[in-house]
């Protein structure tokens, strides 16, 4: 899975994207993403998902693999 071009989709106020929650539990993540930029909510998906359709610029993809690490950057998708 890849959420390479994402964000670049959407004009973004705020934080885009959290390279550095990889590896980071993921209701960690979720927390650090929502107070970083409130304006945006938050779909947790397994590695085996794709991307839903269409893209929505005010939603963050977050990937986890089966222990619920952050498996890719987190990005607006």
């Amino acid at each position: 899975m890849s959420t390479a071009g994402c964000s670049s989709a959407c004009k973004v106020t705020g934080k885009s994207s959290w390279p550095e929650l990889m590896g980071t539990n993921v209701a960690k993540a979720v927390s650090v993403i929502q107070n970083e930029n409130p304006s945006v909510h938050v779909k947790v998906l397994n590695m085996s998902k794709s991307i839903p359709l269409p893209v929505d610029c005010a939603r963050v993809i977050v990937f986890v693999d089966d222990t619920n690490k952050v498996a890719l950057p987190p990005v607006i998708c």
